[in-house]
């Protein structure tokens, strides 16, 4: 069955007609880190690395920061993002502050419900305004049995909250769809898998629906 999904997401991201959609890999790297002396706050840094189906870098992102676990299945957190993405003449460069509050929702059929609140604030350089937008995620996460893997389905949603004159527009930006499945060995988590991303085009641009293959590596210390 894990065959048959992993040959299934490699067709979805590929088989896209290229004139309509970026299909891409999208790979991250998570490390965290929970200190023996605090252990309800957890340093993060993440990094991500979206590559072009001929293996050509498109964009990196760098993402540090720090959570703080609450009571009842509540997390809040906070930190920083830089993105650098290629394009004709200079690349574009992003710099964005986030908070996010993560909670749980609810346990239903074997497996969990859980939600993420994320705010971001940003800035692109080069270019005045500052963006504000949410980003809404509610995941399903359920173990598949007797194989130590766990299958997640997930949705985000991305709202532009106002406008700028660089192209951060107002209502729904972008909304990615994710099926990955997630494996544990040791202290090192794995995914793979698939996400359809829809872009909403501003300026007389098209709408995009992208394709793409899933590929993480997290690690804790």
């Amino acid at each position: 069955m894990i065959r048959n999904f992993l040959f299934a997401c490699l067709a979805l991201a590929l088989a896209a007609p290229c004139a309509s959609a970026e299909n891409q890999i999208w790979t991250t790297l998570n490390l965290k880190k929970k200190p023996e002396s605090a252990p309800r706050y957890e340093f993060e840094l993440n990094t991500e690395m979206r590559y072009q189906p001929d293996g050509d870098l498109d964009t990196i992102e760098i993402r540090p920061g720090i959570s703080y676990k609450l009571d009842n299945g509540l997390s809040v957190s906070g930190g920083y993002l830089y993105g650098s993405t290629r394009r004709a003449g200079p690349d574009r460069r992003e710099h964005r502050l986030w908070q996010q509050l993560a909670y749980d929702l609810a346990e239903i059929g074997g497996g969990e419900i859980s939600g993420k609140s994320k705010f971001e604030e940003r800035w692109r350089e080069g270019a005045d305004g500052t963006g504000w937008r949410l980003r809404q995620t509610f995941a399903y996460d359920h173990p598949i049995g007797g194989t130590g893997l766990t299958l997640s389905l997930s949705d985000e949603a991305t709202i532009g909250l106002n406008e700028t004159g660089w192209g951060h527009n107002e209502g729904m930006q972008e909304n990615r769809a994710r099926a990955v499945v997630k494996w544990k060995t040791g202290k090192a988590g794995w995914e793979l898998g698939y996400m359809n991303q829809y872009k909403n085009g501003i300026n007389g641009a098209e709408d995009q629906d992208n394709h793409h293959i899933i590929l993480g590596l997290s690690a804790g210390f």
